[in-house]
């Protein structure tokens, strides 16, 4: 392989061929990286919703959990129950 040419792997740092879907070292997988970190911005945006949401209940001075919520919760829990 000619110097230059090719990519490093990030956990090990040895240099791959372009087209390796794996570092021939460490075994460490290019592709699907995408995966992880679509997953981290989902993640991210789950708690930015959350945040929003118990911040917006705060200002409004309501329950964080709608008392609706809870008091359907609470019955079906008496039906499964009684």
């Amino acid at each position: 392989m000619k110097r230059g040419r090719g990519k490093f792997c990030p956990r090990c740092g040895t240099q791959n061929n372009v087209g390796d879907a794996y570092c021939i070292k460490c075994g460490y997988g290019f592709k699907g990286r995408k995966k992880k970190s679509s997953l981290k911005s989902i993640l991210i945006l789950i708690i930015i919703l959350a945040a929003g949401w118990i911040i917006l209940r705060t200002f409004l001075k309501k329950p964080i959990i709608p008392t609706e919520l809870i008091d359907i919760i609470k019955n079906m829990s008496a039906s499964k129950a009684g």
